[in-house]
């Protein structure tokens, strides 16, 4: 494949396509773009499915190889996905820059992982998650794992927060990424607010929350004393 590199497309895709990245990521970024020029085909109707998906490659600025390849994997792996699965977009100038030059094993997992938080974050500007839900997003997985027992080994050894947090740091640095964790269950996130915002976000909502708490055990406590006053009187 060839490309004229643009910094304004996407190729969109559901996230367990990710699964195998760290093994074969070209493998991997073949299935992304095969199944991105597949579902985008699908919203043309200029005739033949052929015909759709040679548009489809020349919006992208692609020069298949095999428009039939593309068309067969496209398909395949169009319906091999449940419906309404999470998805996250790929820039293309990152995708060409993962596809043609050699990277590290850090810079794979930092890319699974600013995709894993992306997937996460959707249409949102913001928004609160666990590592365990991030580590299941850069295995590929749609759901929250139970434990990283259930990760490949080729991201369970980055499951820890000593890597984690050399993980988040790289993409605060170089990827754009927002991020606070002061006293949180998780952390929050964002590639939109600067980081003022997402603190006074997060703050009014362990605010809100704090608030919660203490009415409900309020709640609870006068419940036990009005319980206790019942058989206690005359």
């Amino acid at each position: 494949m060839s490309t004229e590199q643009s910094h304004e497309l996407y190729f969109n895709f559901p996230i367990q396509l990710l699964e195998g990245f760290m093994l074969d990521s070209k493998k991997v970024l073949n299935s992304v773009s095969s199944y991105a020029i597949y579902a985008h085909a699908l919203t043309l109707g200029n005739g033949s499915e052929l015909l759709n998906i040679k548009d489809s490659a020349s919006f992208f600025n692609i020069e298949l190889i095999s428009v039939k390849t593309t068309l067969d994997n496209g398909k395949v792996l169009y319906n091999s996905i449940p419906e309404g699965s999470p998805k996250v977009g790929l820039n293309l100038s990152i995708f060409w820059d993962f596809y043609k030059n050699d990277k590290t094993e850090f810079d794979k997992i930092c890319l699974l992982a600013f995709l894993g938080i992306k997937s996460i974050l959707g249409s949102k500007i913001y928004c609160k998650a666990t590592n365990l839900f991030l580590w299941s997003r850069m295995d590929g997985k749609a759901k929250a794992i139970d434990g990283i027992w259930d990760l490949s080994n080729e991201v369970s050894k980055y499951a820890n927060e000593y890597q984690t947090k050399k993980i988040k740091t790289a993409l605060i640095n170089s990827w754009g990424l927002v991020h606070y964790s002061r006293h949180t269950r998780g952390f929050y996130v964002s590639f939109t607010l600067d980081l003022k915002k997402l603190i006074t976000e997060a703050e009014k909502r362990r605010k809100s929350t704090l608030e919660k708490h203490r009415k409900e055990h309020e709640k609870q406590l006068l419940k036990e004393v009005l319980e206790h006053l019942k058989t206690t009187q005359p």
